[in-house]
């Protein structure tokens, strides 16, 4: 059995209940003093970070009115925001603009004529190559004759590197309400879409332009669909000879009837793109265009755009037998009797093409891909096999089903040009502009322009400094300023009839905070003949130390003068004694104070928060080791308190059988 177990059951005083009275005492008067301290440790350290954070406050904002950044924000304001929005970058000069939209830019908008029932609608039931050409760039969409309305849309989409949008619209009512547009997805001339065939000449030199007679032919088909040449003849002196040599051509075109009316219907088209740099002639069913003439090669590298084949093949034809019978334009080519298993490929290409050239009306070719590509009079072209059959045309690189040239399946279709893509052109302080989109950020650095429409007199532009940054972070400065000198009196006063203090009085670190803002706060500047103070600028000191902000006196200053008002705050360079030296302005000076107690490992209220923190471990260490010695102590007088117990408990035992004996002796002589 622990003797401890039945401590004071001996000599029932040495227990339990006198140790822990006497560990009590002990511990009032030597561990009580170390949590006292422990919890004044505790509060110095929630109160100093409150301090600190509000300096931090305090700080940011000095910082923000000390920064030169500050004063570089700007408000800008148009006359016609209906027409011109505007924004500036911070730093850019004030200054006031005058803007006129000519025209805005635009991007190029094209419907087809033909109607459809739903999206799901065959586009046409006769198969065809459909050619766009945008921004130097042609593409090539072939069409089924099982492709709908939706197909040849995703396909326009797909195959145009993202420079064209197709978009299937219901712009009318009935059993014909779809319709399809066919737009370019950026504006400016670049931009345009032109459907057909498309001529894009080199960029073209200014200066003296001089073409006489056969120095610069255009063919192109007229209405009457024969091809005709035109002379172009030009001498002049001129700063944008592309322009001049489109309106030459246009000019030779118009005096053509035959050709007057497709400039007019837009089935022919002459612009400039490329900033006007260069010459495009389209034909837009299609149809052959050719240059020629002695100079132009000055002009255009490629010299012709021939009409599409009505069929082109996907695939070769192979060697060996080909079995099968396939109708081309109604005839039948029973391909086993013309190919052999000795033929190779070429004499297969061969015997295939003299067949099909043989059918009136009809005639193919091996094009530059090596693919079997059929014509005919008409512009159509028919292919067909029997159930059979049905895998023959594949062998010869075909697929059956009915072909038309674009330029009869156009004259079906329709397509009517809604807008041309332009560039916006305005007037920048009266100095003229074209730019390709009406977002215009590169005409002077920091401005950007977003064009929304024309507009008939000058739009105003001012450009003028934002005060509101820097008012709003004086306004916080105050704020926190006002906010920190109560909780500075708080910590650091001494009430002389109850004899509370605060938690840091007497501490120099935070007593000093007050004084060193005020005087850095206090200090005053020599400009224009006299000693300046933050009271010039509409900062006081009321009775009570705290600041008061005068909004429309500093408001007033830094709009009158600005540059003071920077020089104050922030500081700047004077010459003193022949030198140019560095003067801070009074927030500077804060920022420096605030920065000497918060900022950094060195920063004073750092290495204070870092004592208060080293004098909690070593309270706690304290604290842990004088805990320790008790319980030892009072674990070895519990165990003296034992023995002791025992010691009495056999006395007692010894005197109780004694006493027994004696009462007993007593008892017997009674008798």
């Amino acid at each position: 059995m622990n003797p401890l177990s039945s401590l004071g059951i001996g000599s029932s005083v040495l227990n339990y209940d006198v140790i822990d009275k006497l560990k009590k005492a002990d511990e009032n008067a030597q561990i009580a003093p170390i949590d006292r301290k422990l919890q004044a440790n505790i509060d110095k350290q929630t109160e100093l970070a409150q301090l600190k954070t509000m300096l931090s406050s305090l700080n940011s904002s000095a910082k923000k009115i000390s920064d030169f950044s500050s004063y570089l924000a700007r408000n800008v304001r148009s006359s016609d925001e209906n027409k011109l929005k505007v924004s500036v970058n911070a730093g850019v000069a004030l200054q006031d603009i005058n803007i006129r939209i000519n025209e805005i830019a635009r991007n190029s908008v094209n419907e087809l004529g033909v109607k459809f029932s739903s999206r799901d609608d065959t586009f046409s039931r006769f198969g065809t190559t459909l050619k766009l050409y945008i921004d130097s760039k042609e593409y090539k969409i072939d069409i089924s004759s099982t492709d709908t309305l939706n197909d040849v849309a995703q396909k326009i989409i797909d195959n145009t590197d993202g420079l064209i949008n197709a978009t299937i619209m219901k712009t009318g009512s009935g059993d014909k309400a779809y319709s399809l547009m066919i737009n370019s997805k950026e504006s400016g001339e670049n931009n345009n879409i032109y459907f057909g065939n498309t001529l894009e000449s080199k960029d073209i030199i200014d200066g003296n332009l001089t073409l006489n007679e056969n120095d610069f032919n255009v063919t192109l088909v007229s209405s009457n669909g024969l091809a005709k040449t035109i002379n172009v003849v030009v001498s002049q002196d001129s700063t944008n000879n592309a322009n001049a040599l489109k309106e030459a051509i246009i000019d030779e075109l118009n005096k053509d009837l035959d050709f007057a009316n497709l400039l007019q219907n837009g089935t022919i088209n002459v612009d400039v793109s490329n900033d006007g740099k260069r010459i495009i002639i389209n034909d837009k069913r299609g149809l052959e265009i050719k240059i020629d003439g002695g100079k132009s090669s000055t002009f255009f590298s490629q010299k012709s755009k021939v009409e599409e084949d009505t069929l082109k093949g996907q695939s070769s034809i192979t060697g060996g037998l080909i079995e099968g019978v396939i109708s081309i334009g109604g005839v039948n080519i029973d391909l086993g009797k013309i190919t052999s298993n000795s033929n190779s490929k070429e004499a297969n290409q061969k015997a295939i093409v003299d067949a099909i050239n043989n059918i009136d009306g009809y005639y193919a070719k091996i094009n530059d891909e090596g693919f079997l590509a059929i014509n005919s009079n008409t512009g159509l072209v028919s292919i067909k096999a029997n159930e059979e059959n049905r895998d023959v045309p594949a062998k010869l690189g075909i697929q059956a089903g009915d072909y038309k040239d674009w330029s009869l399946l156009e004259s079906d279709i329709g397509i009517t040009n809604i807008q041309k893509a332009s560039n916006a052109n305005f007037t920048y302080n009266g100095v003229n502009i074209s730019r390709p989109t009406n977002i215009v950020d590169d005409v002077v650095t920091g401005v950007t322009l977003e064009l929304l429409g024309e507009s008939e007199n000058d739009i105003n532009v001012s450009v003028t400094r934002d005060n509101e940054g820097v008012l709003a972070e004086v306004k916080a400065f105050v704020e926190s300023y006002n906010a920190l000198v109560p909780k500075l009196d708080e910590l650091t006063r001494y009430d002389e009839d109850t004899k509370i203090a605060g938690i840091f009085n007497g501490d120099s670190n935070i007593r000093g905070i007050r004084n060193s803002l005020q005087r850095a706060l206090s200090s005053t500047r020599f400009s224009d003949g006299k000693n300046e103070s933050m009271i010039d600028y509409g900062l006081s000191f009321n009775d009570s130390g705290m600041l008061i902000l005068n909004e429309g006196k500093l408001q007033g200053e830094i709009s009158a003068n600005a540059d003071k008002v920077i020089d104050f705050f922030k500081g700047g360079k004077i010459t003193s004694g022949g030198k140019e030296i560095e003067v801070n302005g009074i927030f500077m000076l804060v920022a420096k104070e605030l920065d000497a107690l918060i900022s950094g490992s060195n920063a004073r209220l750092n290495l204070f928060e870092e004592n208060i923190t080293n004098d909690d471990k070593r309270l706690k260490e304290e604290r842990k080791r004088s805990l320790d010695l008790l319980n030892s102590r009072y674990e070895t007088m519990a165990n003296r308190f034992a023995a002791y117990d025992s010691q009495i408990a056999k006395v007692n035992n010894s005197f109780n059988s004694l006493n027994m004996m004696i009462e007993q002796a007593i008892a017997d002589k009674k008798k």
